[in-house]
């Protein structure tokens, strides 16, 4: 959310997402030196800020759009860091939709004025089992009908 100016927005944790590629022992040796913690056990408790590798059941995504993928936000020598488009973050916060969730998605709808054809479009993405699901179809629903 950060990425996408919702400066309020602040955690302890970077959420790297279940498709992301890495391999997982130089992570978390990059996580080690830069003090930060990986995959806490207790998160509320967490001291530090720790990298979060995102279990795909709770942060559902579309597929990626073929046509313009990933946003690109941090290029260095060995990481490259990038962020869904607006509308898929939305449609990810779906599954949950807890006070926060719902907060970051007034705010990528209004900043990116998204529309109910991009909610769709990305919605139109996620895999079938994720469509499926009564809980992503009514919270949808609820979107739609009070924010869009």
């Amino acid at each position: 959310m950060l990425a996408h100016g919702l400066e309020q927005r602040v955690t302890l944790d970077i959420d790297v997402l279940p498709a992301s590629q890495f391999v997982e022992a130089d992570l978390r040796r990059a996580c080690a030196v830069a003090e930060l913690g990986f995959n806490p056990t207790n998160k509320d408790s967490a001291e530090q800020d720790y990298i979060e590798v995102v279990p795909e059941e709770t942060l559902i995504l579309p597929r990626p759009d073929p046509e313009r993928g990933y946003n690109t936000i941090f290029r260095g020598h060995r990481l490259t860091v990038k962020t869904p488009p607006a509308a898929d973050l939305v449609i990810g916060k779906l599954k949950r939709l807890d006070p926060d969730d719902l907060s970051d998605i007034v705010f990528l709808i209004d900043r990116f004025r998204l529309t109910k054809a991009d909610i769709e479009d990305s919605f139109e993405r996620l895999p079938a089992r994720f469509k499926a699901d009564p809980v992503v179809q009514d919270n949808l629903r609820f979107i739609k009908e009070d924010y869009l």
